[in-house]
């Protein structure tokens, strides 16, 4: 259950506030893959009714964030590979369409708010602050897509960040992945401020695949070391 319930006692508490809070505790991994939601529960530690609570359930079931079982109710999606291979081919794809669009509109102010954001990124890299790192980071990304000037991108691209956002809590764990992240970061802007379209799209899909791969590399090495554990006790 919850470390610490937050208040929801106002009488116009929204569904889309309780949405968003049981949203971050799953992205943040507080809420595990597989863990039943019962209703009964949550509504009781936030002191809400079920009924704002439902609906918030169903929008986290829209998300892919939970699945609503038939009589077993909510329960937290497992994160998967094939849902990871999927995902981020879409993302990818979109943030290639935003980079390219970004560099034709060429926005020197939506530019330098990106390369602002790269610099907070660093000062934070150089406390160790991966939380505020990954923050400005998310940020970033935000400011491309909305550098495209494509409404209905920036839609799309925002009806899945919910679901990519768990797998960047599970990326956090590589070590190397932040100093990289922020080059390819820059290599995106540098394209971007030469207005060149085509370099544009092709590091910012890039540089998703990228992350991946540096992840899915880690995980291999960790899996190994632990079979490697198991096997010589």
């Amino acid at each position: 259950m919850l470390d610490v319930a937050p208040a929801f006692s106002r009488p116009d508490l929204l569904p889309e506030r309780l949405a968003e809070y049981l949203r971050n505790e799953i992205v943040a991994g507080r809420l595990k893959p597989s863990h039943r939601l019962i209703e009964q529960e949550f509504a009781a530690q936030l002191a809400v009714s079920r009924v704002p609570l439902r609906e918030a359930f169903r929008i986290l079931a829209a998300e892919g964030l939970i699945a609503i079982v038939p009589h077993r109710g909510a329960i937290v999606s497992a994160v998967s590979d094939d849902e990871l291979t999927q995902l981020f081919a879409v993302r990818a794809g979109l943030e290639a369409m935003a980079a390219r669009a970004a560099a034709q509109a060429h926005s020197s102010a939506r530019i330098d708010a990106m390369q602002q954001t790269i610099e907070r990124m660093r000062r934070h890299m150089s406390k160790r602050d991966l939380a505020a790192y990954y923050s400005e980071a998310g940020e970033f990304h935000n400011l491309l897509m909305e550098s495209s000037g494509n409404s209905v991108l920036v839609k799309l691209y925002n009806q899945i960040k919910p679901q990519f956002r768990r797998y960047q809590a599970a990326m956090a764990r590589v070590p190397k992945l932040p100093a990289q992240s922020i080059r390819e970061h820059e290599l995106i802007v540098a394209a971007i401020r030469k207005g060149n379209p085509d370099t544009a799209a092709k590091v910012a899909e890039q540089h998703v695949t990228s992350v991946v791969e540096q992840y899915r590399a880690w995980v291999a090495r960790h899996d190994q070391a632990e079979k490697t554990k198991t096997e010589k006790k």
